[in-house]
């Protein structure tokens, strides 16, 4: 009783905080400018540059000095000539001018943490009024892939929904505030199949939100039974979106897959429309594509953003690793979005657990996000259920950090595998130069691969 009455608490406050009528509001609105002539999403934009402007020059010292732009400059062109593209490293060198508040975070900020899958761990303080904003560029998004206010809908994401030890149904949570039926990721397998389709099924959901990863096994499962669950659609995002997962997921639930693309600091969201490319949302950020040296390209290259709704902490001209180029021309489905095609600079391989269950590789980001005291990780699968963890240790690193990364794995990720921990002085790039952050190295592995 009492964890059912802190869960629906739960549910309520973040109802409250996330999906209110304001969130409600501005994603009806966003909806009702996506076919606005491009000319007038960019004057928006521009509005919506020069108040980042302004909260980066007041509130990061790196940009207290740099000369404010007047009203009718285009804050673009003052951005090229007056910010230099930072990186992931620089945040992590730099924190007390291009942090907030000396770098030390604010009860009421939000917080924000990415799991170091490309290399190091990294964390990002945000506003309660961007957090509301996120709900809305989402709400915006589900209703391109059919969803309408109020319709139930199926989560299998990272959300906690049951204890690891759980053997028994429910593997499942209902929502009542936001009429969502959310779905453990982590008890997934063959044999809970059955139940967990039956319970969104049940639930009415018209739509899954998943990890591709995780929507992929679930549309095996459903195949193998021939259960008789269909969607409306399958709205996946984190992970890059295989064609053969997109196929098998269309293929059981007899829908469309609508991917998205973001990430923890924000500086870009792009969603794919009903015809399949993936649009940048112009009110979300302002996005360049810039080559090694920093310089544009239509050709692929690093994508670079500058936030526009978290007052609290800016990012101007924010380069991560992932790629792309611009698509030119109109889309059919007549919004006035730009369009991109991703080459993502994350590489995943599939890990299984001692029964050679598959382990998202989203799940697995759980059991490192918040461990400060790490600089890069690598997580590899050597054996039938045995896992590394590779930790290039920093500062803060001690005796008591693998006992908090194995509760880490035990609490949030699975309890059926043999973990080993093993301090490293570096993980390199691939030849690539992409950073494989999850690792298969078993060579059994390939037997389980469909």
């Amino acid at each position: 009783m009492g964890s059912s009455l802190t869960r629906n608490l739960s549910y309520l406050f973040r109802h409250l905080v996330r999906r209110n009528p304001v969130a409600l509001a501005r994603s009806e609105a966003l909806i009702a400018r996506e076919r606005l002539p491009l000319a007038e999403l960019e004057r928006r934009q521009s509005a919506l540059l020069h108040a980042s402007i302004a909260s980066a020059r007041r509130l990061l010292p790196r940009y207290a000095a740099l000369p404010a732009p007047s009203a009718a400059d285009d804050p673009r062109a003052w951005l090229r000539t007056h910010c230099p593209v930072v990186g992931k490293p620089d945040l992590l060198s730099q924190r007390s001018t291009l942090y907030p508040n000396g770098g030390k975070r604010k009860p009421w900020w939000p917080l924000g943490k990415t799991s170091g899958t490309s290399g190091s761990p990294l964390e990002v303080f945000r506003s309660i009024d961007s957090v509301i904003w996120e709900e809305a560029f989402h709400l915006q998004f589900w209703h391109w892939a059919g969803h309408a206010r109020g319709k139930p809908q199926a989560v299998l994401r990272g959300d906690q929904v049951a204890d690891l030890s759980r053997r028994e149904p429910p593997f499942w949570s209902w929502d009542r505030f936001g009429r969502q039926l959310f779905v453990s990721t982590r008890h997934l397998t063959r044999n809970t199949a059955a139940t967990i389709l039956d319970s969104i099924a049940a639930a009415g959901a018209g739509q899954l939100r998943a990890y591709p990863s995780s929507s992929y096994e679930l549309a095996r499962a459903a195949e193998q039974l021939g259960h008789p669950l269909r969607l409306q659609a399958v709205v996946t995002g984190s992970e890059p979106v295989f064609p053969s997962q997109r196929e098998q997921i269309e293929r059981s639930f007899g829908c469309k897959v609508f991917d998205f693309y973001g990430m923890a600091e924000r500086i870009a969201f792009a969603g794919q429309c009903e015809h399949g490319y993936y649009h940048l949302n112009p009110e979300y950020s302002w996005v360049e594509i810039l080559n090694e040296e920093n310089q544009p390209t239509e050709d692929f290259g690093y994508i670079v953003g500058t936030t526009l709704h978290n007052h609290v902490m800016p990012l101007l001209r924010y380069r991560i690793s992932d790629r792309a180029r611009w698509l030119p021309g109109a889309c059919p489905c007549g919004r006035h979005y730009p369009r991109i095609e991703l080459s993502s600079g994350k590489v995943e391989d599939q890990l299984y657990d001692r029964d050679n269950t598959p382990i998202s590789a989203s799940i697995i980001t759980f059991a490192l996000k918040g461990l400060d005291s790490i600089e890069k990780s690598q997580v590899a699968q050597t054996g039938p259920g045995r896992w590394v963890v590779r930790v290039v240790p920093g500062p803060g690193y001690s005796n008591g950090s693998p006992q908090h990364m194995r509760h880490n794995f035990a609490t949030y990720v699975t309890q059926n595998i043999d973990l080993e921990i093993e301090l490293v002085e570096d993980i390199p790039l691939q030849k690539s130069g992409k950073f494989k952050w999850v690792a298969q190295e078993w060579d059994g592995a390939k037997a389980l691969r469909p």
